[in-house]
């Protein structure tokens, strides 16, 4: 068995199938945790993206879209479980998860919408107005749903952690390793490296953007979303106990996604578009006026950290698990949710693998489609929160409050 990618779904996947004594070589083409997992911002948020567990149910029918919700509400906890069971040091929270809303939401549409969830979750509620502000310390929310299941973690550490349990005996981690081309060699999949070939009768690949060179049918399928994540110098402690006090993570539903966490050092973690390019001082400048508009106690805060990185969409937001040819499959886009299904997919992709024939992953399987109008629509999701934030800016706080 071979695994492409050495991010949190290929090492899962890896970890799973060790766990069956399958034997496997990971191929991975960078360092540890050099591209995606890097850029995450690690949020665990086991919740869905722009839509309702009765919109699945509609888009994939009845039993498949069961299946899917039922892998999600599993995610988070699957997510600190593995953490708790492998001893993995990722500073992980599990504290919980923070979904706000606003625009003209109310508890009232959050709560219909734990009521969707409840045929395959229960441990969701609805925190009104003043709740929301006590929670999470922001401005300008109706309402949120708080999932306890959900948390944050540091992803590099979450990444290192699952390869150093990645049992040797069945188990090679290939680094610095670039898959170069495949082919069909009789029944098996040879993969051709600048070292040489490696030959497997069943290929994961979960490279996420960079499957797309690897296999033509897997070109144009998933979307590009560029953003900044950032992360503050660690707060005073008189900010710090007044946002996320309980400690939370938090994304909330607006097309301009605000998301914030903490990490272990008490540095504010946070993300915007990254529509245009921005020097330092110009990203600092919007991060902070950004986050003093709202969050009451924030005061602006220099930089320690910046970078860009690349979420990968699906265009209906759903995962999946794509059967790309016989004994090759493909991991990618999880719409900003990658680390807790990621590491659950992981679970399902080995499964898979095992018994290709038989096995019906949780997640729904189906075969490559490119995206009507690519041309297009790659450039739509950056475009649609970059317009979301400049719209934003100029219906949110006071002008007192924002920083030159």
């Amino acid at each position: 068995m071979a695994v492409v990618g050495g991010g949190i779904a290929g090492l899962s996947t890896a970890l799973h199938l060790s766990a069956e004594s399958v034997e496997v070589v990971v191929l991975d083409a960078g360092r540890e945790a050099l591209s995606a997992t890097a850029a995450s911002a690690g949020v665990v948020a086991p919740q869905l993206v722009r839509t309702t567990p009765n919109g699945v149910l509609g888009r994939l029918g009845q039993e498949r879209g069961a299946r899917l919700l039922h892998l999600l509400a599993e995610s988070g906890r699957y997510v600190f479980d593995l953490i708790r069971a492998e001893a993995i040091d990722c500073a992980a929270q599990p504290h919980g998860f923070i979904n706000p809303v606003a625009s003209g939401a109310d508890a009232e549409q959050v709560r219909r919408l734990i009521e969707e969830w409840a045929p395959f979750r229960t441990d969701l509620k609805v925190a009104g107005v003043d709740e929301t502000r006590d929670l999470t310390g922001c401005l300008g929310y109706t309402a949120s749903l708080v999932d306890p299941s959900g948390g944050g973690l540091d992803p590099v550490a979450y990444v290192q952690g699952l390869a150093a349990r990645l049992p040797p005996s069945l188990v090679r981690l290939i680094r610095d390793t670039k898959v170069l081309s495949m082919r069909r060699e009789g029944g098996s999949w040879a993969l051709r490296t600048a070292e040489g070939l490696v030959l497997a009768k069943t290929v994961m690949l979960c490279a996420n953007g960079g499957n797309a060179r690897l296999h033509p049918a897997l070109a144009k399928t998933i979307l590009p979303l560029p953003v900044y994540e950032v992360a503050t110098r660690p707060l005073a402690p008189s900010m710090r106990a007044q946002i996320l006090p309980k400690g939370h993570a938090l994304t909330d539903a607006s097309t301009d996604v605000f998301s914030i966490r903490f990490d272990r050092d008490g540095r504010l973690i946070t993300a915007c578009s990254a529509g245009a390019v921005m020097g330092r001082d110009a990203l600092t400048t919007q991060i902070n006026r950004r986050l003093v508009a709202t969050i009451s106690a924030y005061e602006a805060t220099p930089l320690d950290y910046a970078w860009k990185g690349t979420a990968w969409l699906n265009s209906d937001l759903l995962p999946r698990i794509l059967r790309v040819d016989e004994g090759l499959f493909a991991v990618q886009a999880c719409n900003g949710r990658g680390i807790a299904l990621s590491t659950i997919i992981g679970r399902e992709a080995a499964r898979l693998a095992i018994q290709p024939a038989t096995y019906q992953p949780l997640v729904p399987l189906q075969r490559p489609r490119p995206v009507p109008g690519y041309a297009v629509a790659r450039h739509l999701p950056g475009l649609m929160m970059f317009g979301a934030a400049v719209v934003k800016k100029f219906r949110r706080a006071p002008p007192e409050r924002v920083q030159p």
